[in-house]
């Protein structure tokens, strides 16, 4: 009887660990995603290789320094974003209300635009939301609503920014992790 159960608990174990793999490819595949619709994936990544540690053991990749670098690697893709879109207003000669009506737009955008159309309704809300109120302060603010629309062209163009941002980070983010549980 002990053989019996020694063989059913080894293929748990087994069945386990393949479904921990499993699940690390599935979120990875799963971030990568996200990212391609401008929603940060980098964090599911982050689990992934926090999952692959727990399966190969504290000694073995990714250890704690790769766990630690990718956590700063997607607070700083976060932190990016966050500030992308009053930069590109700035850069552009905005003020710096319509800044923060860019971030807030990005924001209100990609909610009500995620209601109507999930997922890539998020993508473009976020888009046309940034524009719409960067448009409407500085066609306000100037009066002249060419150049009110350069510098809200220029939070959507920050948008996109990092938008590719993120699809690199998650991406150099799983090659890391595959890197190094593969080599």
């Amino acid at each position: 009887m002990s053989g019996l159960s020694d063989l059913l608990l080894s293929w748990l174990s087994a069945g386990g660990v393949f479904l921990g793999w499993t699940a690390c490819v599935l979120l990875c595949l799963g971030g990568l995603l996200l990212a391609v619709f401008s929603i940060s994936g980098t964090w599911l990544v982050l689990a992934a290789a926090g999952l692959a540690a727990i399966l190969t053991g504290p000694a073995q990749f990714p250890g704690w320094p790769v766990l630690i670098g990718m956590t700063a690697v997607c607070a700083a893709v976060d932190i990016i974003e966050w500030f992308a879109a009053s930069w590109g207003v700035r850069r552009r000669g905005g003020s710096r209300a319509a800044g923060w009506l860019a971030l807030l737009g990005t924001i209100l955008g990609a909610i009500l635009g995620g209601m109507v159309v999930p997922i890539l309704g998020s993508l473009v809300g976020m888009m046309i939301g940034s524009f719409t109120l960067v448009y409407w302060a500085e066609n306000r603010r100037l009066r002249h609503t060419a150049h009110a629309a350069h510098i809200a062209t220029g939070a959507v163009l920050a948008a996109m920014s990092v938008l590719i941002l993120k699809v690199l980070a998650t991406s150099a983010l799983t090659l890391w992790l595959a890197a190094g549980l593969l080599l």
